[in-house]
């Protein structure tokens, strides 16, 4: 009986000591002589829903509780169920950050899908169990794509103040609002950078007209970005283009007399279908000077900027007509009348006539001419 005693104590001790170390929050040490707790995990936190973008994704844990220990290291896993039986990345040997939480970045995940993360950690050889697992969920992947250059194109000349166009960037996944980023420099690569600016996209094409006049004569080049902000997914830049811009004659005239010629909407076109007259038989001229119409008894400046822009139009190639109404329905109204040939050839201002020589409007000379009715 003393010895049926003896061996049935043993047992039972042998029991007592299997069910403690087969609990999952175990603190007894397994395989050393620390006591180890497992970590909580702190970040991601379940059901978090990360975009694809935001990769790569930082897991955080509450550094678990050690006893003896001369450095604990970390190991993480990632799954894409619960029981882990399909893991998918493991970062072992991650050492302790004192503070109380340790980090450690994983390697980017797949798109669309559910993962879950524990950790466990191991002082004086003692590997405590691992944390509850945590699920978290990546995006969808969206990608958008370089925009491309529409004009200017490179070894175009343009106006001071030129438009930039691109077509708007294609994009997969569920893409957010797309707007871009214009840039303007000097230098190809970009160094420095002398216009920035962002805009909302528009239907099928994208533009931007620059609101600082650039220097005539001199190359500059430009890129387009597509940016979708609400997945953090920011495009390619579309291939660099280069332009020169040159200085019309009304916009030379115009930055004279201290006028901008186009504030808002820049018209189409290049310039290079007309001239401007010089004082003498055929009218007053274009030089900046007082005028006097005699029927009103009243003076005033020659050239203004309505008189600049329909011949602006017309040395990009508008007929007068066309002239009229484009700036009618851009922002910059005229009351100016197209007197059409045989009759006249004369666009009527307030004080003044546009008249084209020789009653040849494309290509042709055109003088100020003072009104005398």
């Amino acid at each position: 009986m003393l010895n049926f005693r003896y061996v049935f104590g043993t047992a039972v001790a042998v029991l007592a000591g299997f069910c403690a170390a087969c609990t999952g929050n175990s603190t007894q040490p397994t395989g050393g002589n620390a006591t180890v707790t497992s970590p909580a995990n702190v970040s991601p936190s379940a059901a978090a829903q990360i975009k694809f973008a935001d990769q790569p994704v930082t897991l955080i844990v509450k550094n678990a509780a050690v006893t003896q220990s001369s450095g604990t290291t970390y190991s993480f896993q990632v799954a894409t169920d619960a029981a882990f039986t399909s893991v998918v990345q493991t970062k072992d040997g991650v050492t302790e950050v004192t503070g109380g939480q340790t980090t450690v970045k994983l390697d980017a995940l797949g798109a669309s899908k559910d993962y879950f993360w524990r950790a466990r950690a191991t002082a004086n050889g003692t590997t405590g169990p691992y944390s509850a697992p945590t699920k978290f969920t990546i995006g969808a992947a969206v990608v958008v794509s370089a925009p491309s250059p529409i004009a200017p194109l490179t070894g175009a000349t343009t106006s001071i103040r030129p438009t930039l166009r691109v077509t708007n960037a294609t994009r997969t996944g569920p893409a957010g609002p797309i707007t871009y980023r214009f840039e303007v420099s000097t230098s190809s690569t970009f160094n420095p950078v002398i216009v920035s600016v962002t805009t909302n996209e528009g239907v099928n094409e994208t533009g931007y007209i620059l609101t600082t006049s650039l220097t005539p004569g001199t190359t500059y080049y430009w890129r387009a970005t597509a940016i979708d902000a609400t997945n953090n997914v920011t495009s390619t830049a579309s291939p660099i283009q280069s332009f020169t811009p040159t200085q019309s004659q009304a916009e030379a005239l115009a930055a004279q007399i201290g006028i901008t010629l186009w504030p808002g909407t820049t018209p189409p076109g290049q310039t290079g279908h007309a001239t401007m007259g010089e004082a003498g038989p055929f009218g007053a001229g274009w030089q900046p000077q007082t005028l006097y119409y005699a029927p009103g008894n009243v003076s005033f400046p020659s050239p203004d900027a309505e008189m600049l822009r329909l011949f602006d139009l017309l040395d990009r190639g508008m007929d007068p007509d066309g002239a009229i109404a484009w700036m009618n329905s851009n922002g910059y109204p005229t009351q100016a009348v197209w007197y059409p040939p045989p009759d006249k050839a004369v666009i009527g201002l307030h004080y003044v006539y546009l008249a084209s020589r020789g009653k040849v409007v494309t290509n042709s000379i055109w003088d100020i001419v003072v009104r005398v009715e």
